[in-house]
C-alpha cells in the first residue's frame, strides 16, 4: 500500500513539475506591456528669432511693428489720428461682414494723450487705479494713441460672445487685424479679454498670430508692465 502512495505522490509531482515548465501562454502583466504613445499637448512654442528693436523720434519698432502697451510708450506729440492703412482695412472688413449679416462700426479709433489721460482718470475715480488698469491704458500707454486700433461696435464686457464678437476673431485676421487682447493671455497682455478690441498689424503678421496662437506680447518677445 506504501509503494502505490509513493508512486501515485511521484507521478503527481512529475505532473505538477511539467506544467509549471510549460507555462501560460500568456506572459506576467507589466506596466512595459502598455504602449506609452505620448500626445503631445498643442502649445505653442515660443517663436524662436532674435528680434530687432529700432525706436524713432520715442516710438518702438518691433521686427518693422510699432509696439505699445504697459512696458512702451508712444510721445505725447503723437498725434496723428487713425491711419489709412487701418480704415481701409477696416472698411474692406466691415463690407465682408455685412455680407453675412454683420454689422461692424468703429466705436472709438484714434484717441490722443490727453483723451486718453481724461478717460483713464474718469475709470480710476470710478473704480479705483488697480482695476482700471486692467481694461483701461495710462496716457502714453494707449493703442488707440497709435491710430492702428479700433473698438468695434462698443467696448462692454457684455459683448462677449455675441454674433457680431465671434465673426470678428474669426475673420479679422483676413484683412491684418488682431484681437489684442485674446482670451487665457489676460497675464502676458496686461489686460482683461476684449474681443472687440482689434489691432491692424497687416496680413501676413495677423494670419500668422493666429495661425501660431500668440498675442503680440509673445509675438514680438516683449513684456507688458508698467515700470
Amino acid at each position: 500500500m506504501k509503494r502505490i502512495i509513493m508512486i501515485f505522490l511521484a507521478v503527481s509531482l512529475l505532473l505538477l513539475i511539467s506544467g509549471c515548465d510549460k507555462g501560460s501562454d500568456k506572459k506576467p502583466y507589466t506596466s512595459s506591456d502598455v504602449s506609452s504613445s505620448s500626445v503631445e499637448q498643442p502649445a505653442v512654442k515660443a517663436m524662436a528669432k532674435a528680434h530687432s528693436t529700432e525706436v524713432v523720434d520715442g516710438v518702438t519698432y518691433i521686427d518693422g511693428i510699432l509696439i505699445v502697451n504697459k512696458t512702451y510708450s508712444l510721445p505725447k506729440s503723437y498725434n496723428y489720428g487713425l491711419t489709412d492703412e487701418t480704415l481701409k482695412a477696416f472698411n474692406k472688413m466691415r463690407n465682408a461682414a455685412a455680407k453675412d449679416n454683420i454689422s461692424l462700426e468703429i466705436a472709438s479709433g484714434f484717441r490722443s494723450y490727453e483723451e486718453q489721460e481724461t478717460l483713464y482718470k474718469e475709470y480710476s475715480a470710478e473704480n479705483g487705479q488697480k482695476e482700471a488698469d486692467t481694461y483701461s491704458a495710462r496716457a502714453g500707454y494707449s493703442e488707440h494713441q497709435s491710430g492702428m486700433a479700433i473698438d468695434v461696435n462698443g467696448a462692454d464686457f457684455s459683448m462677449v460672445g455675441q454674433k457680431d464678437m465671434k465673426w470678428l476673431e474669426k475673420h479679422c485676421s483676413e484683412y491684418g487685424f488682431i484681437i489684442r487682447f485674446p482670451k487665457g493671455k489676460e497675464s502676458i497682455t496686461g489686460y482683461s479679454y476684449e474681443p472687440w478690441h482689434i489691432r491692424y498689424v497687416g496680413k501676413k503678421t495677423a494670419k500668422e498670430m493666429k495661425k501660431l496662437g500668440l498675442c503680440l506680447e509673445e509675438y514680438l518677445g516683449v513684456d507688458s508692465e508698467y515700470k
